[in-house]
């Protein structure tokens, strides 16, 4: 750790060091896909657009790594997105010539000249960019999304909140401080590191309360990337805000909070019992329970999602909250004994999501017969209806003609799928999966992942995540674009052998001509049911 021999003003290195000049990668965000927005509003009264056929606005849409995918996935709706970077516009829309689309653009512009001519969007994303501009542009935000917005319209922003956002802040300042008197940017990002180990090696030993949340926080920063540490910490606006406070900016301008587009974080019944009775007494409306949930958390971001104020919202869940809507789980029913209760019905069984970790026991038969089909389909969703017909199918031996006790029988289902769902045990769509279960005769991956198989081995699934493959899939992945039957994609596999670019081998050994081709397909049966797994395969 050192100090500048030459002091400048940290605010001209600010000015240079923008994000031209080291961009910020351009990801897939799921939590912002229309779909996560469609569902929230769905789920609490509003009738938001299709996502098939809706127009979307991402203000910071950086190179389109959110976007793009967007617009390849739903042909039938229009994208564009904004952005002060020209490197990274101008990396975005060779993506886009590239990929051959028509739905989408990019447009380097400050966000505060969007105006009425722009139209109304259904679905507005601000995504990693609120806390890190001015007082004065937030508004303009505010001002859009009241603008712009459609009837129904949706609003979805992140950003860094308090009381979690203290501590980071305090790191922010200190790093802040450190490099007041540097303005090489690589240099910058150098002297904070060197800052965070100080820091470590200093309260190591600390194991009260500051050393422990210290320590907690410099762990986290020293496994983040060098762009990331500059553009949370470095930059010259990073402005959290407590929840309340945002709330009441966005009534400002006639708009009103609808949800968290992560539900579970929204549901005090993750907290202990004594702690949720005590929420729902002190914060008689969800804008204050939230605050005072995010008191207990020390919560430092949020996702939230807004809507116009005349919008009709009703927190009432209930049957027909779930007219039209597809259920998704990874949940694994937990082995006791070595073999899970397959036969038992009636016994109390456990089950465990793969992803959150979360798990839950439950004696209704129901359930227990939803889940398992939920866990054979995974990751693709099934409609509530097929739900339904299949835990009657598979539980009653006989025809019920009562309507009145199918229909209680109906409504008993749903009420544990919804607070399954606010639970984050289950996940909610109102649109069927937009990608296949099996391989096809002709297995088809979407261009954008065949494209970003060809340099990188982190692609964009259906689900609009980011899934790493091997070395194996990578290479494959760019040749699975529906034109080839798996005994071609064996003749492409092969031929990436002999050039060198992959070395398949068996236990360990090069394989002899007689076994090379049972070997290469099954190679390719195993990419196809990986990238199957992943939800990257497409009709």
């Amino acid at each position: 750790m050192s100090t500048a021999e030459n002091p400048q003003q940290a605010t001209l290195a600010e000015e240079e060091y923008s994000y031209d000049v080291v961009p910020y990668p351009s990801h897939p965000f799921r939590q912002s896909h229309p779909e996560r927005l469609a569902s929230v509003g769905h789920l609490f009264g509003l009738k938001p657009t299709p996502i098939e056929k809706c127009r979307v606005l991402e203000i910071g849409c950086a190179a389109g790594g959110n976007l793009i995918p967007m617009a390849e996935a739903l042909p039938g709706s229009e994208f564009l997105g904004v952005d002060l970077s020209k490197k990274q516009i101008e990396s975005g829309q060779k993506n886009i010539e590239a990929l051959g689309l028509r739905n989408i653009e990019l447009k380097h512009m400050d966000c505060t000249d969007i105006d009425e001519s722009f139209g109304k969007f259904d679905y507005i994303i601000v995504h990693g960019v609120f806390s890190w501009i001015p007082h004065d542009v937030q508004e303009a935000v505010f001002k859009i999304c009241h603008n712009n917005l459609t009837e129904h319209g949706i609003a979805y922003i992140s950003y860094n909140t308090y009381p979690g956002w203290h501590l980071r802040g305090m790191i922010r300042d200190m790093m802040n401080y450190h490099v007041r008197n540097f303005n090489d940017p690589p240099r910058r990002i150098q002297q904070s590191r060197a800052l965070i180990e100080f820091l470590a090696k200093s309260v190591s030993s600390d194991r009260g309360a500051y050393g422990m949340l210290l320590n907690s926080e410099l762990e986290l920063l020293r496994r983040q990337s060098d762009n990331y540490l500059f553009h949370e910490h470095l930059e010259k606006d990073n402005t959290p805000i407590y929840f309340h406070e945002f709330v009441e900016r966005a009534k400002q301008h006639d708009l009103q909070y609808l949800g968290e587009s992560q539900l579970a974080s929204m549901w005090i019944g993750n907290f202990p019992k004594e702690i949720a009775q005590t929420l729902e007494r002190v914060a008689p409306d969800i804008v204050q329970r939230e605050q005072y949930a995010d008191f207990v958390r020390n919560r430092m971001f949020r996702q939230t999602l807004l809507c116009h104020k005349s919008a009709p919202i009703s927190r009432a869940l209930s049957l027909e909250s779930l007219e039209g809507a597809y259920i998704a789980s990874s949940m694994e029913e937990k082995v006791e004994d070595g073999k899970a209760s397959q036969t038992d019905v009636n016994a109390p069984t456990t089950f465990v999501n793969a992803i959150s970790k979360q798990s839950m026991t439950t004696q209704d038969p129901l359930v227990i017969a939803t889940v398992r089909r939920l866990r054979e389909s995974y990751p693709e969703a099934i409609s509530f209806e097929n739900l339904f017909q299949h835990a009657m199918d598979t539980l009653i031996q006989d025809t019920i003609s009562d309507a009145s006790k199918i229909e209680a029988l109906k409504r008993s289902l749903a009420t544990n799928l919804i607070h399954m769902t606010v639970s984050g045990i289950v996940e909610l769509q109102y649109n069927p999966s937009m990608f296949v279960g099996k391989p096809s005769d002709k297995p088809k991956t979407s261009a954008v992942a065949q494209m970003q198989a060809k340099s990188v081995n982190r692609l964009t699934n259906a689900r609009h995540e980011t899934v790493t493959v091997d070395d194996l899939t990578k290479h494959l992945t760019p040749y699975i674009d529906g034109t080839r039957t798996r005994e071609q994609l064996v003749v492409e596999l092969k031929r990436l052998v002999d050039e060198g670019k992959l070395v398949i081998q068996q236990k360990g050994e090069k394989p002899d001509s007689l076994t090379i081709d049972m070997v290469m397909g099954r190679a390719v049966d195993e990419v196809l049911k990986r990238l199957s797994q992943a939800a990257l395969l497409v009709n």
